[in-house]
């Protein structure tokens, strides 16, 4: 292949990836301001593109879903720090409860969005997959976290794994939709309710917290 022909294709990927990244962040965009489930005109619209285009780019709904999830998590993992187990106990806790909730007020929208989009949107196993696999995440972090400490308790098996499930519980996404739109509490408040509830959930396990 000529190097013009090679430029031709790489300027044709280019248009291609920038087209592809548009299309994904004209949908954060909307669902960030309330869309639960941005209809396709919704997007091309913002995006600048044609309706067909869309699907031009996308071979379906799951990949345009998937893409859009992709895109979505680098938005957010300048907001993940990662935190050390070897901190002081209290000190985990304190910066798991600021990252956890600033993580959580920003995405918000998103989890809503991931919610209807699980229970009657067209790309519903996706959106149940991603749940899951976000879930799965958290799990795994709370037990990295507190895990020495819970193993050196006065607990059986179970007994330290329901109060894993317990913590990974007490930072869901579901539950702090539930504090700040149900109850309407503040960011403060919730933040001291997730850490609240962290601590007694540590303390009945019989970790000196």
């Amino acid at each position: 292949m000529s190097s013009a022909a090679e430029q031709r294709l790489d300027g044709r990927q280019s248009r291609t990836a920038r087209s592809r990244l548009a299309i994904c962040e004209a949908c954060l965009d909307l669902v960030q301001e309330g869309a639960l489930q941005p209809s396709a005109d919704q997007v091309a619209e913002r995006a600048g593109v044609s309706r067909r285009s869309i699907f031009n780019h996308f071979a379906d709904l799951a990949e345009l879903y998937d893409a859009v999830v992709e895109v979505g998590m680098q938005r957010c993992a300048p907001l993940l720090e990662e935190i050390s187990e070897q901190e002081p106990i209290a000190a985990r806790i304190e910066r798991l409860v600021r990252v956890r909730s600033k993580f959580l007020e920003a995405t918000a929208a998103f989890t809503r969005a991931l919610t209807a989009q699980a229970l009657v949107g067209p790309a519903s196993d996706q959106a149940l997959r991603v749940s899951k696999q976000a879930v799965r995440l958290q799990h795994q972090e709370v037990e990295r976290l507190f895990q020495p400490e819970l193993a050196l308790a006065s607990l059986s098996g179970s007994e330290r794994a329901e109060a894993l499930e317990a913590m990974s519980a007490a930072m869901s996404p579901l539950l702090w939709e539930y504090l700040r739109r149900s109850r309407g509490c503040s960011v403060p408040r919730a933040s001291a309710v997730m850490k609240r509830t962290l601590t007694s959930i540590l303390r009945g396990a019989g970790v000196d917290v």
